[in-house]
């Protein structure tokens, strides 16, 4: 997986599944995959090793997938929303298409 595609998939795992995290481990994943910082400038800002941020961000990536293997919404999701985007490539009235566009906005 490149680094693009992998912080996308733990951004969505984190805005679906982060508040099932410790809060350390929330903060440091956040920092690492949201805000891009390197181990070393979490842990600088944190006081703390460079090994603790990376055992941070192993289990609660762990934790992540774990949840995500056992629930699948994030899975899901995806799923439907690209049968939406192919149902809007080809619709065959405006009210199917207005009725597609409500689901993707509250899917997203």
């Amino acid at each position: 997986m490149e680094k693009i595609e992998k912080t996308i998939f733990y951004n969505n795992l984190l805005r679906t599944y982060g508040e099932l995290l410790s809060s350390t481990q929330k903060e440091i994943l956040v920092s690492y995959f949201n805000y891009d910082l390197s181990i070393s400038e979490i842990a600088n800002m944190r006081h703390i090793s460079r090994a603790a941020v990376e055992d941070a961000l192993q289990k609660g990536t762990n934790k992540l997938i774990e949840i995500e293997n056992k629930v699948k919404y994030v899975e899901n999701n995806e799923e439907i929303l690209q049968i939406l985007a192919k149902m809007k490539e080809n619709p065959s009235n405006s009210q199917i298409f207005d009725q597609l566009n409500e689901i993707e906005r509250r899917l997203k």
